[in-house]
Parts: C-alpha cells; sequence; structure tokens
C-alpha cells in the first residue's frame, strides 16, 4: 500500500510538459518502427537484396529516424513552453496567491502569441474572480452594516432590562444575564408598585435573535404598563383609576391582559413566551405569582428546597381565551427565590449532555444561607464547569431574590 501511494505521488509530480513531451515521443517511435517494419519487408519482397543490405539499409533509416524525432521533440518542447506550460504555470502561481492577495490573482499577464483557448481560460477566470471579489466586498460592507445595526439592537436591548436593580426594604437582589446570540430572548425586570409591592418578571420567547428581541420588548412593555408601573402609578387593569392598593388579583390581571394582547395582535406569528411573574408585599412577605409555561421557580432555605413554584398557565401568545390561576406563598426570613429561564437546565456540556434541573436541584439540596449575588454566584459556577468550553447554545438569565425583613438592604 505505501509503495502504491508512493507511486500516485511519482504520477502526480510528473508536469504537463513531460507527459506531453512522452507522449509525442512514444508515438512518433512507434509509427516509425512500423513504418522502418514495412519498408525492410517490403525491400525484402520486391528485390533481391542480400542480408548485409538490409541491415545497412534499416541502420540508415533508424538514424534518420533517430534525427527526426530529436528535432520534433526540440521543436515541440520550445513550442510546449512558450505556448501552453508557461501560461498554465502563471494560472498556477496565481492560484497560490489568490489567499495572500486576492485582488492582483485575478489579473494574469500572458505573451501575445498565447492560444486563444488558453487566453480564454484566463479572461474566463479573470472576470469569475472580479465577480467573486465584487460578491466579498458587497457582502463585507453588508456585514458590517448588520453589526452595526445588531449593536445597537443589543445596546437598546440591554436598556430595557433593568441597568441596577431597585433598592427595596426588605429584599436583597441579583441578577445574571448572557445571551446566546447578540439579541436576546430572555428577559428579566425588576420594579415598585403601589402599597409597598415589587414586581418582578422572568420570561423567555420561543426562539433566539431579532424576532424574540422584539417579542420581548413588547411583552415586558405590556406587564409594566398593564401592571401600573408607567403613568406615575395608575393602573390600567381597572380602567385607568387609582387603586387604593395593590392586590393580588392585579397580578392575575396583569398576565391575563397581556396574553389577551399577545395572542390576539400576533398569535400568528408562530411566537410564545413563558413568563413567571410575581409580586411581593414588602411589609408581610407575601408572594403572590403566576406562572406562565415557565420553569418551576425554587424558594431556598437552610435546609434545602423549601418548595417549587409551579405552573399555573400556559405560555402567553397561545391562545387569547387562556386561563391563569394565581398562587400565593408566605416568604420567611432568609429565604431564597430562584428564579431562572431554561438556558441554565439545557446548558450544554462538550460532550453535549444537558445541565438538567435534577442537577440545579441537587445543588440546591444541603441548603443554603448566603446573600443572593452569592447564590446566583454559585449556580453560575456549577454551570461553567459542567459546560466547559462548549458554546453556549441558549439564553441564560438568573434572579435572586432573599427576603429579609426588618433588615436594611444589602448585597
Amino acid at each position: 500500500m505505501v509503495n502504491l501511494m508512493k507511486g500516485n505521488n511519482k504520477e502526480k509530480a510528473r508536469g504537463v510538459k513531460e507527459i506531453l513531451l512522452m507522449g509525442v515521443f512514444w508515438r512518433i517511435l512507434f509509427i516509425e518502427g512500423v513504418l522502418l517494419l514495412y519498408s525492410l519487408v517490403y525491400r525484402w519482397i520486391t528485390q533481391d537484396a542480400s542480408s548485409m543490405d538490409l541491415f545497412w539499409y534499416s541502420v540508415r533509416i533508424t538514424i534518420l529516424v533517430a534525427i527526426i524525432i530529436a528535432f520534433m521533440m526540440i521543436t515541440l518542447k520550445r513550442f510546449l513552453t512558450d505556448k501552453i506550460i508557461e501560461p498554465l504555470e502563471s494560472i498556477a502561481r496565481s492560484n497560490k496567491e489568490i489567499q495572500n492577495n486576492f485582488t492582483n490573482a485575478c489579473y494574469i499577464n500572458l505573451s501575445k502569441n498565447a492560444p486563444h483557448e488558453i487566453d480564454n481560460i484566463i479572461t474566463t477566470r479573470s472576470k469569475m474572480l472580479q465577480t467573486i471579489l465584487d460578491e466579498t466586498e458587497e457582502r463585507i460592507r453588508y456585514s458590517k452594516a448588520l453589526d452595526r445595526e445588531l449593536d445597537m439592537g443589543k445596546k437598546i436591548q440591554r436598556d430595557f432590562l433593568p441597568r441596577q436593580l431597585p433598592t427595596v426594604d426588605n429584599c436583597c437582589m441579583a441578577s445574571y444575564f448572557k445571551p446566546a446570540l447578540q439579541l436576546s430572548g430572555d428577559f428579566y425586570d425588576v420594579f415598585e408598585l403601589p402599597d409597598h409591592h415589587v414586581g418582578f418578571v422572568v420570561g423567555d420567547v420561543s426562539d433566539k435573535g431579532v424576532g424574540s428581541a422584539l417579542f420581548m420588548a413588547l411583552t415586558r412593555s405590556l406587564l409594566r404598563v398593564y401592571s401600573g408601573h408607567f403613568g406615575g402609578g395608575v393602573n390600567l387593569c381597572d380602567g385607568g383609576s387609582t387603586p387604593p392598593a395593590w392586590s393580588p388579583q392585579d397580578t392575575l390581571k396583569t398576565v391575563s391582559l397581556t396574553n389577551a394582547y399577545v395572542s390576539g395582535e400576533h398569535g400568528d406569528d408562530g411566537m410564545f413566551v413563558t413568563i413567571f411573574f410575581g409580586t411581593i408585599n414588602l411589609r408581610t412577605g407575601r408572594l403572590s405569582y403566576v406562572n406562565g409555561g415557565h420553569e418551576p421557580l425554587f424558594i431556598i432555605n437552610r435546609s434545602g428546597i423549601k418548595t417549587a413554584l409551579s405552573r399555573t398557565g400556559p405560555a402567553i401568545g397561545l391562545d387569547p381565551e387562556a386561563v391563569y390561576q394565581i398562587q400565593s406563598v408566605e416568604l420567611d426570613a432568609d429565604d431564597l427565590l430562584f428564579c431562572y429561564t431554561d438556558g441554565v437546565t439545557e446548558a450544554l456540556s462538550e460532550t453535549n449532555e444537558f445541565y438538567t434541573r435534577e442537577r440545579l436541584i441537587q445543588l440546591f439540596s444541603k441548603g443554603f444561607t448566603g446573600s443572593s449575588q452569592e447564590l446566583t454566584d454559585r449556580v453560575k459556577a456549577d454551570l461553567n464547569a459542567f459546560t466547559g468550553h462548549a458554546d453556549q447554545s441558549d439564553d441564560i438569565t438568573m434572579l435572586t431574590i432573599k427576603w429579609l425583613p426588618q433588615k436594611e438592604f444589602q448585597i
């Protein structure tokens, strides 16, 4: 096998000139050999020639044939070199230069006496490379313009997220957000509500990229508007009246109105968003929430996972008539509420294995007593150790809230 490969390499190493010359040489030699044999047989049959006469005749003919072959080979070699070999070598050198200097490689100067077939090859090649060059430059200009637009979109999207988590009594908050692409379908938000309440939301749009980013912006804005965060605390759930207090039913109305609008106006787009929208009474620690098709969130204490906040309705955008339920739970001192998107549980390792919810539960099973930032960092460190150098497969969002009643806010 090794000898066969070496033989193949030797065959590839033979140049065009050698192949052509040897082909011509053996053809001429064959033709002249046939003519010589024919001539000897003819003279032997038609003439009364001795063996010595035939021998010297064959010698003269052989010398004449050798002279003719030498002349033709020298002439053909010069012709091949000027007409074919040099143009082909120019093309080969130019092809090697393409990766270093594409522009200069488009043009090859030929001698005036080059065959028109070679000239046609060069002309066609130059036009093809020039077309590729023009298309490449156009794509580069378009790519740079697109990158600028995406960078601007990324900045605008980041502005939709809280630049700084609000400082509220009795709560300690920390967040982590890492998009898989330039634009993300994940989002989180925290905002103050009337009557000593704070609202928070974690959402995940069903895709990534520009469409998801726009869908995320729409959903986030609707949740703020319907919860009454905009307009100086005016609650739009009740037709614009200013309520004396925030009630758990306002949480439910906010999600229902958001779903009705998104499903009715954009249901045909085939996109949806899973959300967890909750409100905390900052005086009592009562958490009221609606889980619209989202991952179960966890309340963690020193003993482990205290409870999981499961789904209470479908994702937003699937059905304008969807029915949601509201649930409530009391937060005890030092309880930590861990919010996240499926970019955490579905993160891929270098061997294409999922992080899984079970691993996250195991991480929390021994309990935790640190701050919200420390818990977020612990999950992030475990996630990074699991994924290693694997590419990020999905957007990752985490929001951690620690309930600290009668304690000064600190992180």
